[in-house]
């Protein structure tokens, strides 16, 4: 496959399923109480960092990953839609706000990175897996890994669409400051709850699309 081909057909794959634009609001609400705009740029910068090794692990691991312990796409992307849903349905009560600001509002000591090193772990679920790595992600992550891998060629062009990825993805949450003064901590709360509609949504697609996946499996095991 010509790499350049290969370049803008894996991009435009992992550009939408990552979406970089539609998951600001999620980056904004795990960060809302973080006490400065330079620990959230530090947060979003840390979260890219992961978020790019997590897609590079996935890339050239996460068949063989999910193959080690007996996980197929299709039961992950269950799993995906169980925790989603969970999250959906927090988001619409207004729990899951009042969660993710006690945990980011603990994090005001020692110096900016300090605070974003200590964002991170709490962020992780759900906000890298699965929001923005999810089983589409880690699907679309397996299937050009794997002709990259078959290629010489079109490896690098692999590693430029991850890492362009994680970059657009990391300009987005850093925009997010100004989003979040835009809206207020009230408009904030109204978007948490719009959207905790949208990922009910997601979350049932997902949860039928793994339930159609393990039907055809146990119909046909060859496939």
């Amino acid at each position: 496959m010509d790499p350049t081909a290969f370049f803008a057909a894996f991009f435009a794959a992992l550009f939408a399923i990552a979406n970089p634009i539609g998951n600001v609001p999620f980056f904004i609400m795990y960060t809302a109480d973080v006490s400065s705009t330079r620990t959230r740029h530090a947060v979003a910068l840390l979260l890219g960092g992961v978020i790019a090794g997590t897609m590079l692990l996935c890339m050239f691991f996460g068949a063989d990953i999910l193959k080690f312990f007996g996980i197929s796409i299709p039961a992950f992307q269950i799993a995906g839609a169980i925790i989603l849903l969970t999250i959906a349905f927090s988001m619409l009560s207004g729990t899951h706000t009042d969660r993710t600001h006690a945990l980011t509002a603990a994090t005001g000591e020692g110096s900016v990175w300090e605070r974003a090193e200590a964002v991170i772990p709490k962020v992780i679920v759900p906000l890298v897996i699965p929001i923005y790595v999810g089983a589409g992600t880690i699907s679309a992550l397996v299937l050009y890994g794997h002709q990259a891998l078959a290629d010489d060629a079109l490896l690098l062009p692999a590693l430029g669409v991850v890492l362009t990825v994680c970059i657009l993805i990391t300009l987005c949450n850093f925009a997010s400051d100004y989003i979040l003064q835009f809206f207020g901590k009230q408009g904030l709360e109204i978007v948490v709850r719009i959207f905790g509609i949208v990922i009910a949504g997601i979350a049932i697609q997902m949860f039928f699309q793994g339930l159609g996946g393990l039907t055809v499996g146990f119909v046909n095991p060859s496939i």
